[in-house]
């Protein structure tokens, strides 16, 4: 069985509007799931903020998480969602 890359997004987020980005967050990420099934989806922040700033990370996995249109789709939903820009996209595999 081939082990699948996991689809990372990371960007900054300002602390003042952690409250209210994160539900939009956790909204967008159920709806992606809910429309490629077999995605499964998580988001995470680093564990300190520096001068108001956080990192925040989305990560996708699954077989459907793996190919441009899914990332096509995932672009359009934090578009939608009003998520910060820029987005850095990439992918990890598991070591060999």
């Amino acid at each position: 069985m081939t082990q699948q890359a996991l689809l990372c997004v990371y960007y900054k987020v300002d602390s003042a509007v952690h409250g209210s980005l994160a539900p939009r967050v956790a909204q967008m990420q159920g709806q992606l799931m809910a429309a490629w099934p077999g995605v499964r989806a998580a988001a995470l922040q680093r564990p300190e903020a520096t001068h108001g700033v956080e990192t925040w990370m989305e990560t996708y996995s699954g077989e459907a998480a793996q190919g441009a249109d899914f990332e096509a789709a995932l672009a359009q939903a934090a578009t939608l969602a009003g998520l910060p820009t820029p987005r850095h996209h990439e992918r990890f595999v598991p070591l060999r």
